[in-house]
This record gives C-alpha cells, structure tokens and sequence, in this order.
C-alpha cells in the first residue's frame, strides 16, 4: 500500500508514520509512505499523476489549503482515495464534495488511523488497479483498463493505449507475472493481450478493437481461447 501524507507540521508527520507503520506490522503489510510539508511540494513532485492508493491531507496549510489541493487532484484522478485531517470541523462537506471517505478531527487518536486503514485496505479489493512507471524521473500511474496490448521490444516493452504508446525498459516475462492475475493472456512469447479489447480469436491471431491484429502462437491457442470464453462468460453474469 502507498500511502502519501500532506501536513505542514512535521511532529504530525511523524506520528502519522508511527501509527501507519505499527498498522502494517500487525496486518503483515508492505506500506510505502512519501511526506510533503506543503500542497506546493506535492503538486511540484507529482505534476501529472498521483501514484498512491491513499493521500491523507491537513486542512489547514498555508498558500494552497487542503481542501484546494484536493479539487487539484481530483481534476486528473478521480478515483486515489483521499482522507482529510483538521484541528476544526468546518470543513466537512467540503470533504464529501471531493469524494473523501474520512474527516479525522485532531488530536488524531491510533484507532481512528486504524479504521481509516482497514477501510481503505477493504476499498483496494474494489478499486482499479493501476501500476506506477518511472519515465523520466517522473512517476506515471497505468491503469490495468487502459492497457490494450504490450508487446517486447528487446530490452523494452511497449504498452499500447488508446492514444498513446509508452516504451519502457521491462522484461516481459516479469510484466506478464504482474497482469496475468488481471484478465491478460500472452498470446506469443513477444505479446501480451487484455481480454477486455478481444473480439475473437482464431488459429493463429488474436483480433482486438480498432482491427488490431496479435499474433497467437500454436503453443498458447488452447489456454488464450479458454480464458477468452470464461471471461465473456463472466461478463454475461
């Protein structure tokens, strides 16, 4: 779970990162937590997306408050759960108007992070899933959903979007262990294709939206054709 923390007090920082990780030991789970002292810090270092399963913000901050950053990012990402913190109660429909799940009055008690947590670990099962590129020293969130075909390219593999096409250095054999839990088939040994976007299958290819065509190796027609029918059959119910 990544975790983003927004506080223009550093002692709260810190106790914020007391309790999560003393949550993540009980629960037996990784958690990567990344702190920003201000709005400005955090727009500054995730310019185009926000790579996190949760992003906790104070309210009160100087320049840009909480409750503006949240509509900053709410703009590109609709869907990063965010969770508010204040000293006062003011703000709490302005909360429900950013689509956040908890407004934790302060002093912040270890119970109340601990709920917070659970909801949001409960909330991971139901959300889209996404990975996180690093290109050019930035950080760029994928949905799952947007990825029609990944095809190698030597060292590099390249993920076909809808309108776009990212080359990344990644071996495909690793990628595919990460997505074939998440409706991808490897039709060859240089491609990897997501169910969502087949409209068939035959011998040798598989023919996806916008008349693409994926070659299918004789290897792998039984086991792309198996998973083909059970997921439209899955989608029917």
């Amino acid at each position: 779970m990544h975790i983003c923390l927004v506080d223009d007090d550093s002692t709260q920082l810190n106790y914020f990162k007391i309790i999560i990780e003393k949550w993540a030991n009980i629960q037996n789970i990784n958690v990567e937590i990344d702190f920003y002292l201000s709005a400005e810090e955090m727009l500054f270092e995730n310019p185009e997306s926000y790579p996190f399963d949760m992003i906790i913000l104070d309210i009160q901050m100087a320049k840009i408050s909480g409750i503006e950053l949240a509509k900053r990012i709410r703009e590109t990402d609709k869907s990063v759960i965010l969770a508010f913190v204040s000293g006062i109660a003011d703000y709490v429909f302005e909360g429900y108007e950013v689509q956040a799940i908890r407004y934790i009055l302060k002093p912040i008690k270890q119970e109340q992070v601990f709920e917070l947590l659970d909801l949001v670990k409960t909330k991971e099962v139901e959300r889209e899933k996404f990975m996180v590129l690093s290109i050019s020293g930035e950080k760029k969130k994928l949905k799952y959903s947007d990825i029609i075909y990944v095809e190698s390219m030597g060292h590099y593999v390249v993920f076909h979007l809808e309108k776009e096409e990212i080359d990344y250095k990644y071996n495909i054999s690793n990628l595919f262990d990460e997505l074939s839990e998440n409706n991808f088939v490897k039709t060859h040994r240089s491609y990897i294709v997501n169910l969502k976007y087949v409209d068939k299958i035959t011998k040798d290819k598989c023919c996806l939206t916008d008349s693409i065509e994926i070659p299918l190796s004789r290897s792998a027609y039984k086991l792309v054709n198996n998973k083909f029918i059970n997921y439209y059959k899955g989608q029917d119910n």
